[in-house]
């Protein structure tokens, strides 16, 4: 047989498939309504998506990535306008001559509760930072010294003894802006605390000797009131 004889006649088989399908509609289009226009156009599959463009965080209710965005740039907005508060708790603290150029501020629901600055020379305290005050200001504030829905702004990065507080405290977030190489440079040396105690310290102002005995009193201390004391 030739081969156009052989075309042909696949053509002419095509064409009546496709006419008889398209003469005989279908069970699901003789039980779903047809949208046709003015025209004679049938617009039933244009008005019905074939798919949904919707993201996952969308159809699952998270938030979009636009709005967390715009919540990041809230959040550094109150931080930056925070830390500026602390900066200028530092300032007064130096020029009150009080303490070091350290200040601290203690936020709740954008909310200042407490604000302070290093006094140590004021009250001839080595224990009188910024963040410590700030800490019992806010604790005497809201009648409680669980801080766990409050953030800490500090002007410098805070010294072992500050952060131990932080922590102490409960405090979830902290935001500082100088880093504690600043206050090294003028001289302070809290950072190196660590390094002190473990004498691995290359340069630091005490000379402690640090010693660990072994006392049974000490112990029973603890054993005695593990029943009656109030844990925080």
């Amino acid at each position: 047989m030739r081969l156009d004889v052989i075309i042909a006649a696949s053509l002419s088989a095509t064409l009546t498939f496709l006419l008889s399908r398209r003469l005989s509609p279908s069970k699901s289009d003789s039980t779903t309504p047809k949208d046709v226009g003015d025209d004679g156009i049938d617009r039933t599959s244009a008005a019905e998506p074939i798919a949904s463009f919707s993201s996952p965080d969308a159809v699952q209710g998270k938030k979009s990535l636009p709005r967390v965005r715009s919540e990041m740039e809230v959040e550094d907005e109150q931080d930056y306008h925070f830390l500026t508060v602390a900066a200028e708790e530092a300032e007064a603290g130096a020029h009150e001559k009080d303490g070091g150029p350290f200040g601290a501020v203690i936020v709740r629901n954008g909310e200042i509760i407490a604000r302070a600055h290093n006094e140590v020379l004021k009250h001839k305290d080595p224990t009188c930072h910024a963040e410590i005050i700030a800490i019992q200001k806010a604790c005497k504030a809201l009648g409680k010294i669980e801080l766990s829905d409050c953030v800490i702004y500090s002007s410098c990065e805070p010294c072992p003894m500050s952060f131990a507080a932080m922590y102490l405290a409960r405090l979830p977030r902290l935001v500082y802006g100088a880093q504690a190489e600043a206050a090294h440079d003028l001289g302070y040396d809290p950072s190196h605390v660590a390094d002190a105690i473990r004498g691995t310290a290359t340069f630091q102002k005490s000379s402690c000797r640090v010693k660990r005995i072994v006392h049974p009193e000490v112990a029973k201390v603890f054993w005695k009131h593990r029943s009656t004391v109030q844990i925080y």
